[in-house]
């Protein structure tokens, strides 16, 4: 498995599919739109910060429609987005909120590390990444369920 990989498999194990939409930001590296395309889902592009260069929080809720099912947020550069307020609008619109920390392994939003705040986050070890092995990737999520399926799947549907 790989970053973009990791990306997918939390798509399509979170119900994600053809009619969905997914809000993800314009500044990220390709993958973050593949894994969206790859599952048959439509993304959904908000603008950047200016200061931050991650999505801008208060573009999001404008966009957000019946078909919106998640929110993909991409730690650009190491630097995290404004997780409390994406949690927050996740929490309103019964929205999944996925981070890919693929550029921000270790980084921290008020004093916590990325990659826990969101139902699912996604790691890449690529070799331009924080942490490499020159390639693979990383599902976490704090739902048992989750991971159990994340497992089974990566693992050609095998127990």
């Amino acid at each position: 498995m790989n970053g973009t990989a990791a990306l997918q498999v939390s798509l399509r194990l979170a119900g994600i599919g053809a009619g969905d939409e997914v809000i993800v930001p314009t500044m990220t590296y390709i993958a973050s739109v593949n894994a969206i395309a790859y599952v048959g889902a439509s993304p959904v592009f908000i603008d950047a910060d200016s200061d931050s260069w991650n999505i801008d929080v208060s573009l999001i809720e404008k966009s957000i429609t019946k078909k919106t099912k998640a929110i993909l947020a991409v730690h650009i550069y190491g630097n995290p987005c404004r997780l409390d307020e994406l949690q927050k609008l996740c929490k309103n619109y019964n929205l999944l909120l996925i981070e890919d920390t693929a550029e921000a392994f270790g980084s921290k939003y008020k004093d916590q590390f990325v990659g826990s705040f969101g139902d699912v986050a996604t790691f890449s070890f690529f070799g331009n990444k924080t942490i490499s092995t020159g390639e693979g990737g990383m599902v976490a999520s704090n739902s048992k369920r989750i991971i159990d399926r994340v497992s089974y799947f990566k693992n050609q549907a095998v127990s």
